[in-house]
């Protein structure tokens, strides 16, 4: 949309400071009006890194240790319904954005779990971190990457 032209002098400004010695507005003129659009527009980009990986994994509690952000930890499955953003200071005056993205289950590319809505914030990271949980014994920590692989590669926005 092309923007109009603009006017001389901000009339509610000149109210409040006509007598003062500060600003004055002599020949006051209206602006031209722009072009009006409805237009819709998406944020690509959220985070540097994204925490990617199945539910309970522990994104959240890594996302709580290394920044300032306090995502909700619980011991069930999609505590995080929507991702938390954590800011992350490091050497000096670096720092670098971190989402909590709501956990993968297999299936997740075809709507299972909590759909498709949540993929694609992955596509908003710069980089994904896989985390994955090897505190339980029966659990293949390379399974459980091939799945994650598996919902990232099949998800088509």
């Amino acid at each position: 949309a092309k923007g109009g032209a603009g006017g001389k002098c901000n009339t509610s400004l000149s109210q409040q400071l006509d007598g003062g010695d500060r600003f004055y507005c002599q020949g006051k003129e209206a602006g031209v009006a722009g072009e009006l659009a409805e237009l819709y527009l998406e944020m690509k980009i959220i985070a540097d890194i994204g925490l990617v990986g199945l539910p309970n994994a522990g994104k959240s509690s890594l996302l709580r240790a290394v920044s300032s952000a306090k995502p909700k930890v619980a011991a069930y499955p999609f505590t995080t319904l929507r991702p938390h953003i954590g800011v992350v200071h490091y050497d000096g005056y670096h720092r670098l954005q971190m989402a909590d993205i709501p956990g993968l289950i297999e299936g997740s590319s075809l709507g299972h779990g909590l759909g498709t809505s949540f993929l694609k914030h992955i596509e908003r990271c710069k980089s994904l971190l896989y985390v994955v949980d090897m505190s339980n014994e029966n659990d293949d920590p390379i399974e459980t990457i091939t799945i994650l692989e598996k919902e990232l590669t099949a998800f088509k926005p």
